[in-house]
């Protein structure tokens, strides 16, 4: 290849190259002003921190609704007291036009606001700042092709638009503020539930002190002093009491009160899980009406709620229902011993505890420890069958168990007694509440005379 061929080719190589250089920084150049340009200015049309205001008032053709500010985050609408609005929608009010942003500036010094249906707004927004300063906003129409709402700013001469679910919030009615659940408990903080009935009081409390070898947590109080069903309560009530949505007030409602409704009082002692802290206590009382196909109607503080019937229905219930069915009533860890007489047999069963562990001896004989615990949680396990309705009872006693207490205040005597062919009265410490069926006391005397016969045998 000649020297001038060689030439011509590098001359054509560096052209080739200053091209393809061109290319790639014009592409270059291209690329940013790309981005540039897809770039969305976003105009701010107000801008004002909701602790700084002092009230929002929106004006449309259906009233007026203003929300006020009462400091330390709480809010409330047209004056009203807080239990009765949502406090976080009524913030939520104001901060909808506290931050107003918007993608389009339409135009600025319009000629005919008429276009916008700004002439005469859909809606005006008045801010009040606490400074004592005021800015109004004022909203027109939907603009047909962005689907977003024409809005200007007294004082600034430009039309923008914002978004539509933001004159939708504007828009809300009062009873709107009003639809949230007042009535918000937590069942792990409920120390007392006290129901009032025309039949009578049925209370329950939870224990005041609570361990490891505690059986049952609550307690009946009335009508009469017992241990509490906690299966029961935790299923039928509590949970229950956790589902009770008292959302819209209603107006106008008779709800079938009456001076015998029942009254349900629930005491509350909050627990902070961030502090471990309580707070102080409270009560909250709830009076329940009348009952239409899946609804209840309830009066909580002096106005009138629906709930879903299922959450409130237990208040019909009967206390038997409540109370434990199982009747002895003794705390096991501090029993150390326990008698039966029955017929002309008498059995006393010795219980030591150590360490989780039972141990027993029968009328003073080595036992097998797992037969004679099974035994033991039978005898702590007669199950009573009614409620006593006061009759007549018989002076032969069928069975009798004495638990001795490894203190005097803990000794239990429970005695079983004939009331007719069928059923017996279950008296506890001289006193009967309950009923428990003939043929179960029999049915229980032949198991333990089984086990006394040989305590050593599975």
């Amino acid at each position: 290849m000649n020297k001038t061929k060689r030439n011509i080719i590098i001359a054509v190589v560096i052209i080739a190259v200053l091209i393809a250089g061109t290319i790639i920084i014009s592409n270059i150049d291209v690329s940013d002003n790309s981005q540039t340009e897809n770039q969305e200015e976003i105009y701010t049309i107000y801008s004002e921190d909701t602790s700084n205001l002092s009230g929002v008032e929106v004006k449309t053709a259906d009233g007026s609704i203003r929300a006020v500010n009462l400091d330390n985050s709480v809010w409330t609408i047209n004056d009203m007291s807080t239990d009765d609005v949502d406090s976080s929608k009524a913030q939520g009010l104001a901060g909808t036009v506290s931050t107003l942003t918007s993608k389009h500036k339409i135009e600025t010094e319009p000629s005919d606001l008429s276009q916008y249906g700004l002439d005469k707004p859909e809606i005006t927004v008045t801010i009040s700042k606490k400074s004592g300063e005021e800015d109004k906003l004022y909203i027109g129409d939907m603009s047909p092709t962005l689907g977003e709402y024409f809005v200007m700013r007294d004082g600034d001469d430009s039309v923008y638009t914002i978004y539509s679910f933001k004159v939708d919030t504007l828009r809300q009615p009062l009873s709107f503020y009003q639809e949230f659940d007042r009535f918000n408990v937590t069942i792990d903080d409920i120390t007392n539930i006290r129901l009032v009935r025309e039949d009578g009081t049925i209370e329950i409390k939870l224990l005041d002190n609570i361990d490891k070898d505690t059986n049952n947590v609550w307690e009946m109080v009335l009508p009469y002093q017992s241990g509490a069903n906690d299966d029961y309560i935790d299923n039928k009530i509590l949970e229950p009491i956790e589902s009770i949505a008292l959302n819209t007030p209603l107006e106008g409602v008779d709800g079938g009160f009456s001076d015998t409704s029942p009254e349900l009082t629930i005491s509350i002692t909050p627990y902070d899980n961030i502090t471990g802290k309580y707070g102080e206590p409270y009560a909250e009382t709830l009076v329940v009406g009348k009952t239409e196909g899946d609804m209840t109607y309830v009066r909580y503080k002096g106005k009138v709620y629906m709930t879903p019937a299922d959450s409130i229905d237990f208040v019909n219930e009967s206390a038997f229902n409540i109370v434990s069915k199982m009747q002895a009533l003794v705390d096991i860890s501090l029993v150390k011993s326990v008698t039966l007489e029955y017929g002309n047999e008498k059995h006393t069963m010795d219980i030591s505890y150590n360490d989780n562990v039972f141990r027993f001896k029968l009328d003073g004989k080595e036992t097998n420890d797992k037969v004679s615990q099974k035994m033991y949680q039978s005898i702590i396990s007669l199950a009573v069958d009614a409620v006593y309705n006061d009759a007549p009872i018989k002076d032969d006693t069928i069975l009798k168990i004495t638990f001795e207490g490894k203190k005097s205040e803990n000794d239990t005597v429970v005695e079983i007694k004939p009331i007719d062919d069928i059923n017996c009265a279950l008296i506890r410490n001289g006193e009967v509440k309950f009923t428990i069926k003939k043929s179960k006391v029999t049915d229980f005397i032949n198991l333990f005379k089984t086990y006394a016969e040989n305590p050593m045998t599975e």
